[in-house]
């Protein structure tokens, strides 16, 4: 899937493009390109052009697996991501972050079960989210984490760092809760 066939970009707009314009000679790089991350590059890049990438279609089309947040009633929180863990959902755990610090929330589980590929920011959010929690008292625990996933946060030894379940069971009972109205 190419962006300028999801969006009906024309021709004239494609000739502006800095994606198009660096693959328009390779086009078998160009299916499912992280466009919105290549134009980053771009120095006249401002916040409203990144507003602008996330309500294309492209983007939304790629990035169809969200980030879900559950809140239970003994104050635990889970936290779904599903697809790559990249940029744009890693900005999506930053918000979720400081949402869940603005409210005091300090057990928090991150439910990596449908996560297919991770990139270092989100690594980076997860030491984030531990020492957060661990801040206010609590606990963070990454759950589910299979295939090149879990072997991406061992070879950085996050493991080490933040305490991992292999279930999302397993990581709720080391949290003494349940969440309510899990999905």
């Amino acid at each position: 899937m190419n962006c300028y066939e999801v969006t009906g970009c024309p021709e004239e707009r494609r000739a502006s493009c800095l994606v198009f314009r660096n693959f328009h000679n390779k086009p078998d790089d160009m299916g499912n390109i992280s466009c919105w991350v290549l134009k980053r590059g771009d120095p006249d890049w401002t916040d409203a052009d990144g507003e602008k990438c996330r309500r294309c279609p492209y983007c939304q089309a790629v990035n169809h697996h969200g980030v879900t947040v559950s809140y239970g009633q003994s104050g635990t929180v889970v936290i779904e991501c599903g697809g790559a863990l990249n940029l744009l959902r890693t900005q999506v755990l930053g918000e979720v972050a400081d949402r869940l610090k603005r409210d005091g929330k300090c057990r928090v589980a991150l439910d990596l079960s449908a996560v297919t590929n991770i990139y270092s920011c989100a690594m980076s959010m997860m030491v984030r989210l531990h020492l957060q929690c661990e801040e206010m008292g609590g606990l963070f625990v990454m759950a589910g984490a299979t295939g090149y996933v879990k072997v991406a946060i061992n070879t950085v030894l996050i493991d080490k760092i933040v305490k991992c379940a292999e279930t999302m069971d397993e990581a709720l009972a080391l949290m003494g809760g349940d969440v309510d109205n899990r999905p």
